[in-house]
């Protein structure tokens, strides 16, 4: 099967924005992203629409904040070749602790409001306030067959067949960790709690029992808040080798050592158009320059 359409106008800056109407796939209250449904205008495309993602973190910050997080925004969400990189303790130092610190402040702000319950509270699986072992579980955007959340009973949650879509998102109450890197032995509490309680959450709200549910941490994550996901083991979506590490091992990790993800190295996955991965190339270039 082909699909072709008409060419949009592209001269005309306001075609584009004419061409498509927006509304609202998802009525969450607000979080990183707005998710809208666009239907395209017959006479550019009969029939054929798309799902939009806007990044709703870039409100109300500076215009220099805005242009960095639309920029990793588009880099995240352009086809790309990916790539890896092993990521010794030095690249980490020098290359991806600069990168974090030139990250905007505001760029996780749609974090904190979550984590105050002032977003998202219609997705809200389980909330412990503790701040050095707390965590709260949300459902997560990307489980879009889920019932809807605003008009339909939790008891009907439980064994409907969207769970084989699972997919939940725990953010740690802690702010002092931004990811798998800063994890030390005095986080086993929270760690444990994430793995025992959310899965005990997600068996108790949807019938889904431990087997069934995978959980996990990615490095380097999409955002530098510490976070975890549980998904149905069913699930392919963001489990790749060199990107996922299982949260039971990350808990068996720093049982036998402390500092074992202080001096790890760690197997990582981006784009090749991402600012993270540019960084890479350039101090290994450096560093290749200095020892010649």
């Amino acid at each position: 099967m082909k699909l072709s359409r008409p060419p949009i106008p592209v001269g005309d800056p306001d075609a584009l924005s004419r061409a498509i109407s927006l509304s609202e796939r998802a009525p969450w209250s607000g979080m990183e992203y707005g998710y809208y449904h666009g239907a395209l205008d017959p006479l550019f495309a009969p029939g054929l629409s798309v799902d939009v993602l806007y990044p709703g973190c870039l409100y109300d910050e500076s215009e220099e904040a805005r242009e960095k997080l639309l920029k990793k925004h588009i880099s995240r969400n352009t086809a790309q070749a990916p790539v890896a990189f092993r990521e010794t303790v030095e690249a980490y130092e020098s290359a991806h602790v600069p990168y974090i610190r030139a990250i905007p402040e505001g760029a996780i702000g749609w974090v904190y409001k979550i984590l105050a319950l002032e977003k998202e509270t219609e997705r809200l699986l389980f909330n412990d306030p503790t701040e050095d072992a707390g965590f709260l579980l949300n459902t997560d955007p990307k489980w879009t067959t889920h019932p809807d959340h605003n008009t339909t009973p939790k008891a009907m949650w439980n064994g409907h067949a969207s769970t084989r879509d699972l997919y939940c998102l725990g953010l740690c109450h802690r702010k002092d960790v931004k990811s798998l890197r800063d994890l030390r032995r005095e986080h086993l509490p929270m760690l444990r709690a994430m793995a025992e309680t959310g899965r005990r959450v997600i068996r108790e709200t949807y019938g889904l029992e431990d087997h069934s549910v995978r959980v996990f941490v990615h490095y380097p994550p999409q955002f530098y808040h510490f976070h975890v996901h549980y998904t149905n083991v069913a699930v392919d979506i963001g489990v790749q080798a060199e990107r996922a590490h299982l949260l039971d091992d990350v808990i068996d990790n720093i049982e036998r050592d402390s500092e074992h993800y202080a001096k790890c190295a760690i197997t990582g996955r981006m784009g090749e158009s991402d600012e993270l991965w540019r960084r890479y190339r350039e101090w290994r270039a450096n560093r290749a320059a200095g020892s010649a």
